[in-house]
């Protein structure tokens, strides 16, 4: 790789590094001053959804770096996953939480788009993490953590449509996880 691809490739990777730490300590605030939930959904079901989804992409590693295009395309998502997830969690505010629960409806920002946009980012940022270190483990790890994903959604919704403004906000915005698709 040429020095100046190099000099960006870190450079991105340092940005999306800087974006998730600050979208991590939002997490945590948030995590403290959330909404006192209307309703929630916990059982063990909600439990191991969420716990697939959150605690799979742990065993992804930096291993085998692409280089050149591929790996300025991977960092590339990462970043765009990273800072569509943030963003998601500032326009959630203190209606953030981990399990199911109805904490007030978001329909502003990302979630005029899709309905789950940290989830969607979130799948930009685990595409973009196995595009820069393209190992069959990093790849298994994303195809895994899929059906927890939309396990948990389909959980959430189902939880969530008990409260009709929710009902009108999921018939206003059509798409559960990528724009135009899904």
């Amino acid at each position: 790789m040429i020095p100046a691809a190099r000099a960006l490739s870190w450079h991105l990777s340092g940005i999306a590094n800087i974006v998730w730490l600050i979208g991590a300590a939002i997490m945590g605030t948030l995590a403290f001053v959330r909404t006192i939930p209307r309703s929630t959904m916990v059982n063990a079901g909600t439990v191991t959804a969420s716990g697939g989804m959150l605690l799979l992409p742990c065993l992804m590693r930096p291993i085998s770096p692409s280089t050149g295009g591929v790996e300025l395309t991977g960092l590339m998502l990462e970043l765009f996953g990273i800072t569509l997830t943030q963003v998601a969690r500032v326009y959630m505010g203190r209606s953030f939480g981990v399990l199911p629960a109805n904490r007030g409806v978001v329909s502003k920002g990302p979630f005029s788009w899709v309905r789950h946009p940290i989830y969607f980012g979130w799948l930009i940022l685990a595409t973009g993490y196995a595009v820069s270190y393209p190992t069959p483990r990093n790849i298994i790890v994303v195809v895994m953590t899929l059906p927890f994903m939309v396990w948990r959604i389909e959980q959430e919704e189902r939880h969530l449509r008990e409260d009709p403004t929710y009902r009108g906000y999921e018939s206003r915005v059509r798409y559960r996880l990528v724009p135009g698709l899904i």
